[in-house]
């Protein structure tokens, strides 16, 4: 593999072009274990091998051989149909992840990325570290791919499909190494190749040499259009890709998965790109949605909803979650592959921690809520949330978890305010269901505040409320009626 850096770009003339050639991209989509299974992907329509992977390499077979004569190489041999849409899936994925480093892509479907370099060139210092981030990027994603430069589409997209592998902005170098391929290696067509030969062009540099008046003269439009691109001479139409913020993952399995505990491995690998997709936007996430993909086509795909209280975007955590919640789900077929889609995706709002706080447990409120909604669902956990209600009885409700007071009477979810409430003050921890008759000897250590409300909605209340310690030491919330009755309403903690 040669590969050549020069740090400048001139000025003036066409821009800088590169092209990146994923010949492996469905093979690089399915999940496994590992690498010692022979897999090859297969065109239904001719029955030819059109991705290996290195263990069935390993085995004799190679691109274009026959079904047939790849399976007599290889007994144990895993045969997959070509799907395009996985590559184009996974092709937008790739965008998305390089528009972090790069502005201008072009998506050349279903395996072919085509990147600006010209105007990146100024912000990187150069080609070479352009180049160094660039690679360094698409390393995390564990794909193949061939790469090349040029100062045309046409001409970057052959060096990357030819398996050239080179950067450079070196005009002459570039020239140098195109001039050895063939019209076979342009993806002219059989037309134009055929036309070409009978008059001696059997080369790509000899129909460069060519006068784009002598070819408009003597071939069709196809063939202007393409040599006028390829040497710059004409403009290239290209359209750019500007990428959603939404997170969506598709992940074939290699095998088919019965036991639920068996997708640990696979999912963590998903959310693993979620938690980059998320740290690099400085973003949490509230909610995945799971999709189980089965092996009958008469059962319907699964989808689970995994929350986090208060939003996450680390994978272990989400691997958490994703654990809890699956423990209570029964499947009817096999799972073959699965789908990840992140939503109430919003910005990480850090929480203040205080110094002087002392040792803090290693589960946050939100990571046990987000838990427990896991594990038991999401309507089973509540907060309870005091309101502008004198009557004891009604002077709470049930609200989201979390959902707590400050100290200036300001109701906030973690750190964000929601509205204003006053608080009540002397108030117990635990309000009996009913209020009971005081049956014991206590003595009273605050009070009376007295509570005269409800004549508007027929639920008229009068009671004089007292802070009481019983002789066992108990500190009891206690209210006297008009009748001088006494009756126990709460219980201090």
């Amino acid at each position: 593999m040669s590969s050549l850096m020069e740090n400048t770009v001139a000025n003036s003339g066409p821009p800088l072009w590169l092209y990146l050639h994923f010949p492996k991209l469905q093979l690089n989509s399915l999940y496994a274990d590992d690498d010692s299974t022979p897999i090859i992907i297969v065109d239904e329509k001719t029955h030819a091998t059109v991705q290996v992977n290195h263990s069935a390499l390993q085995q004799g077979i190679d691109i274009g051989m026959g079904l047939g004569s790849a399976a007599s190489l290889c007994q144990d041999l895993k045969v997959y149909p070509y799907d395009q849409t996985i590559e184009q899936r996974r092709l937008q994925h790739i965008a998305r992840w390089l528009y972090l480093l790069s502005a201008d892509i072009c998506l050349y479907p279903p395996n072919g990325l085509l990147l600006k370099v010209s105007n990146m060139l100024t912000l990187y210092h150069g080609l070479d570290n352009y180049w160094l981030a660039l690679s360094s990027h698409l390393a995390q994603l564990d794909v193949d791919y061939h790469y090349g430069t040029g100062f045309s589409v046409y001409s970057s997209m052959l060096l990357a499909k030819n398996h050239g592998d080179i950067i450079s902005a070196d005009k002459p170098y570039l020239e140098r190494a195109l001039r050895p391929l063939t019209l076979a290696q342009t993806g002219l067509s059989k037309k134009n190749i055929e036309n070409l030969k009978r008059v001696g062009i059997e080369q790509l540099h000899q129909l460069l040499a060519l006068p784009l008046t002598e070819i408009a003269k003597r071939f069709d439009i196809d063939l202007v259009n393409y040599v006028g691109r390829f040497t710059a001479q004409l403009q290239h139409p290209v359209s750019f890709f500007h990428p959603s913020e939404q997170f969506s993952h598709f992940l074939e399995l290699l095998f088919e998965i019965r036991n639920l505990q068996y997708l640990q491995k696979p999912l963590l690998k998903v959310y693993e790109l979620l938690e980059r997709f998320l740290s690099l936007r400085d973003k949490r996430c509230q909610q995945v949605l799971l999709t189980l993909h089965f092996r009958d086509d008469d059962v319907e795909p699964k989808v689970v909803s995994i929350s986090s209280a208060y939003g996450e975007y680390r994978a272990q955590s989400w691997l958490e979650l994703s654990q809890l919640t699956l423990e209570s789900l029964r499947i009817e077929a096999p799972i073959v592959a699965l789908t990840v889609d992140a939503k109430q995706v919003h910005g990480n709002d850090y929480q203040k921690a205080d110094l002087f706080s002392g040792k803090q447990g290693v589960v946050s409120a939100n990571e046990l809520v987000s838990r427990l909604q896991a594990k038991l669902g999401e309507n089973a956990i509540v907060g309870v949330q005091s309101i502008n209600e004198h009557r004891p009885e009604r002077a709470v409700r049930c609200c989201q978890p979390l959902l707590n007071r400050s100290q200036d009477g300001n109701t906030k979810r973690g750190n964000q305010q929601i509205t204003k409430n006053s608080g009540l003050s002397h108030r117990p921890s635990v309000l009996l269901p009913q209020p009971l008759p005081l049956d014991e000897q206590v003595t009273l250590q605050h009070g009376p505040e007295r509570i005269i409300s409800g004549w508007w909605d027929e639920q008229y209340m009068a009671r004089d409320y007292f802070i009481a310690c019983s002789e066992q030491g108990r500190w009891l919330w206690l209210f006297r009626t008009p009748e001088q009755e006494w009756f126990v309403h709460g219980l201090f903690s």
